[in-house]
C-alpha cells in the first residue's frame, strides 16, 4: 500500500508547486516576448536564432502551465475530499492527469533500457487493470509507444483490429477509447496512456496529451528542484501513489537463476504463466517471491 504524507501538508506542498510553476511559466513568457520583440532587429542574421529561442521558450512556458494545472486540480480533489469527511476514496495525482485530458482513467509507465518497466502509476482500479493486461499480454498502447509510435488513439471495433488480445479484454473493462503518448525528455522514459468508456474521442485531443505527457515527463518526473542533487529518490504526489514492481523484479531474479536465463527471458515467462493462469503478473510474480512457486 502507497504511504501517504499528511494531507493537510501535501495541499500545501501542492499550492507551492503550482505557485513555483506558474513563475517559471511566467519567466520563460518574458524570456518570449524579448525574443519575439527582437525579431525584426539588425543584425538580420540573427532572426534565425531569436524565432527559435522563442519557439523554445513558449514550449518551456506551456510546460510550465500545464504542470501547473495538475497542481491545482489534485490540491482541489484533496480539499475536496477532505471537506468531505474522507470518506470517498482518496484521490491520487493521477487522478489529475485524468481530468485535465478529459478522459475516464490515466496511466504511465517507466521503462528500462531493456524496455522492463519500472514504475506504474494509474488514477483507478480500470487504468491499473487496462495496465494489468497490456504487461500480461506484451502487447497494448504502451508498448506501441516504445515501438516508436508517437500517437495512437483507438476507438471502438477497432481496438480489436489493432490489438486481437488486448482490444477485446480491456472492451471487457468498459474502456472504448485508447490514448497514449510517450514521455520524452532526453531519452525516452515511458509512455501515459488514457482510457474512457466513451468512442468520441479524436485527434483534437492529441495536443492536450501531448501537452500533459510533456509536462509529466520534464517537470514531474525530472522535478527541477532537489534540496540534494546526488539524492536520486524519487519525490511528489505522483510517487506517492506509484507501483515500483518491486515483486516483479524480485520474481524475474529468481526466475532467472532457476531456469538459467536472463532477466527479459524471465520476464516473458512470467507474463506467460500469468497468461495461462489467467492472473496478473504482479500476482504471479508475489508468489514466486513469497511463496517460492515454480512457474512449471
Amino acid at each position: 500500500m502507497p504511504i501517504h504524507p499528511d494531507t493537510h501538508a501535501e495541499i500545501t506542498r501542492e499550492w507551492q508547486e503550482y505557485s513555483a510553476e506558474r513563475e517559471r511559466a511566467a519567466r520563460s513568457a518574458a524570456l518570449a516576448t524579448k525574443y519575439e520583440a527582437q525579431d525584426t532587429r539588425p543584425p538580420l542574421s540573427m532572426q534565425p536564432f531569436r524565432r527559435r529561442m522563442a519557439e523554445l521558450h513558449r514550449r518551456i512556458e506551456a510546460r510550465h502551465l500545464a504542470c501547473a494545472r495538475l497542481h491545482e486540480l489534485h490540491a482541489r480533489r484533496l480539499q475536496r475530499w477532505l471537506a468531505a469527511g474522507r470518506s470517498a476514496v482518496r484521490p491520487v495525482f493521477m487522478a489529475a492527469v485524468a481530468q485535465q485530458l478529459g478522459v475516464d482513467s490515466a496511466a504511465i509507465t517507466l521503462f528500462g533500457p531493456q524496455r522492463e518497466e519500472l514504475l506504474v502509476a494509474t488514477s483507478d482500479r480500470t487504468a491499473r487493470a487496462a495496465h494489468d493486461l497490456e504487461m500480461t499480454i506484451g502487447e497494448g498502447p504502451a508498448r506501441d509507444v516504445l515501438d516508436g509510435k508517437e500517437f495512437v488513439l483507438v476507438t471502438a471495433a477497432d481496438l480489436v483490429e489493432r490489438w486481437p488480445l488486448y482490444g477485446p479484454a480491456v472492451a471487457d473493462l468498459g474502456i472504448r477509447s485508447v490514448i497514449a503518448v510517450p514521455l520524452h525528455s532526453s531519452i525516452l522514459l515511458g509512455a501515459m496512456c488514457a482510457f474512457a468508456g466513451r468512442t468520441d474521442l479524436d485527434a483534437a485531443v492529441a495536443p492536450v496529451a501531448g501537452r500533459v505527457a510533456d509536462a509529466l515527463a520534464n517537470a514531474v518526473l525530472l522535478a527541477p528542484d532537489r534540496a540534494d542533487p546526488d539524492d536520486l529518490t524519487l519525490y511528489g504526489a505522483l510517487f506517492d501513489d506509484a507501483d515500483y514492481l518491486s515483486n516483479v523484479h524480485q520474481a524475474a531474479g529468481k526466475v532467472a537463476v532457476q531456469y538459467a536465463c536472463d532477466i527479459n527471458a524471465a520476464l516473458a515467462l512470467l507474463r506467460a504463466r500469468a497468461f495461462t493462469a489467467g492472473v496478473p503478473v504482479d500476482e504471479i510474480s508475489r508468489r514466486v517471491v513469497e511463496e517460492g512457486y515454480r512457474l512449471w
